[in-house]
């Protein structure tokens, strides 16, 4: 039989440990008339040597995107990258790889045998096998995603490494679409499904049941990152991306914070939270967070600060130190008094005082900024003097679930302004754009 040439995109982003075994897998296929388009998003210098390290295989052409950090979130990088390689792939079928996914060895010809014997398939998938791996590649569980159906709706069933289909069928939806994946940013968490969609429109997916891959799902997996996670992210989250960095949120804009004043600031390494980098950088740099923040003035809003000379308590919120005047006052926000900073007067009297804060509720009373409340069953997060609706599980994420609540009496919440919710936004299975 004479196999036809096979056409593999792989999308690839700063993963240096499975970057290599990914293309080696690639390489050790039992059939041999494919190309390979390595198209990485600019990724660290690492992991592009180990790329490099692979092109004296003529088979494999390499694309470095150069995209600036802060131009990422604009688009769903990954599905740009994609639509750019199909442009150019020379091959009948189109395969799928990330660079944290390894192939059987017999996979391309396994799949391609599939097609070539049933006219009828235009596109295939096969059972996959996920680990789910710690940052030390220690497997955490094993799932085994099936492929048993034939599927006429084969979004959010089936993930994209596991796919094969006609490069005819993807110019059909090209030129119905004008793309072929769609690009625009609300599409970050399924790009494959809405392309799914698209497919499906002409042809049926059909199972192969054999294992022909397996992907090695990480922390850093940008499904789990981006799992829950809103647009626009509060003011007075710890982030990190992919590197050790830490930063602040504060006024829509990031605040690198040196290890120094991590400690000093009394923040916890336990609510920092991942985010995928062209999240992190949507948000302009703003001030770091550095020895000389106390010099200008500058500490980071919702801190807990005691002045040294008077022991006077206040919180810090936009830019001003509000008087916690009683326990009564402290103690109803759940403040907790090893969070208390202790900073010399000096320093505190750069800062502009606030509105006092008060135990009491009354009509128009401001909330301090950042406090986690919840009324019966709901749970509400306090942003400009409002309490703004938020979803368990998105509070999860964002890691203010271990922010005890504010517990209020009906008499409390009737008086308080409610905002909008905060909410994660993603295209469901409708197709349609829903949020949580």
């Amino acid at each position: 039989m004479v196999y036809p040439k096979v056409s593999i995109i792989m999308t690839s982003y700063n993963k240096p440990l499975t970057v290599g075994l990914t293309i080696e897998s690639i390489i050790a296929q039992t059939l041999s008339d494919w190309e390979l388009f390595v198209m990485d998003d600019n990724s660290d210098q690492l992991t592009v040597d180990i790329i490099k390290g692979y092109l004296g295989d003529k088979r494999i052409r390499y694309f470095n995107s150069m995209v600036a950090d802060e131009e990422r979130y604009k688009k769903t990088r990954y599905a740009v990258l994609i639509n750019q390689a199909i442009r150019q792939c020379t091959g009948k079928y189109i395969i799928y790889v990330t660079d944290d996914v390894i192939y059987k060895e017999e996979k391309l010809k396994t799949m391609v045998e599939i097609l070539e014997n049933d006219p009828k398939i235009c596109i295939a998938y096969n059972s996959q096998l996920k680990l789910t791996m710690d940052e030390k590649m220690n497997i955490l569980s094993e799932l085994i995603l099936p492929a048993d159906d034939v599927l006429r709706d084969a979004a959010h069933r089936v993930d994209h490494c596991s796919v094969m289909h006609t490069k005819e069928l993807a110019d059909r939806v090209n030129n119905r679409y004008h793309s072929y994946w769609p690009e625009q940013p609300i599409y970050w968490y399924n790009a494959d499904s809405a392309f799914w969609k698209r497919l499906n429109e002409w042809e049926p997916f059909y199972p192969i049941h054999s294992i022909l891959e397996v992907s090695y799902e990480t922390v850093s997996s940008f499904q789990q990152l981006k799992a829950y996670l809103p647009d626009k992210l509060p003011n007075g989250l710890l982030v990190k991306a992919l590197k050790d960095d830490i930063y602040l949120i504060e006024n829509q804009k990031r605040r690198w914070i040196a290890p120094k004043e991590f400690n000093q600031l009394k923040y916890r390494k336990d609510l920092v939270i991942s985010i995928p980098s062209p999240f992190l950088y949507q948000y302009q740099e703003g001030p770091p967070i550095d020895h000389k923040i106390y010099s200008i003035g500058n500490i980071p809003n919702e801190r807990l600060v005691q002045e040294k000379e008077t022991s006077a308590i206040y919180y810090l919120e936009k830019n001003k130190k509000r008087y916690i005047p009683n326990q009564k006052a402290f103690q109803k926000f759940r403040f907790n008094m090893k969070d208390i900073v202790p900073i010399d007067k000096a320093v505190l009297d750069k800062i502009a005082l606030g509105i006092p804060l008060s135990g009491v509720f009354e009509l128009g009373s401001k909330l301090p900024e950042g406090i986690i409340f919840s009324y019966r069953k709901s749970l509400y997060w306090s942003i400009n003097g409002s309490l703004h609706p938020i979803n368990r599980k998105v509070l999860q994420r964002l890691n203010k679930h271990k922010q005890k609540p504010v517990q209020l009496k009906y008499d409390e919440f009737t008086r308080l302004k409610i905002g909008p919710a905060i909410v994660w936004e993603f295209i469901g299975e409708n197709g349609k754009r829903n949020s949580i």
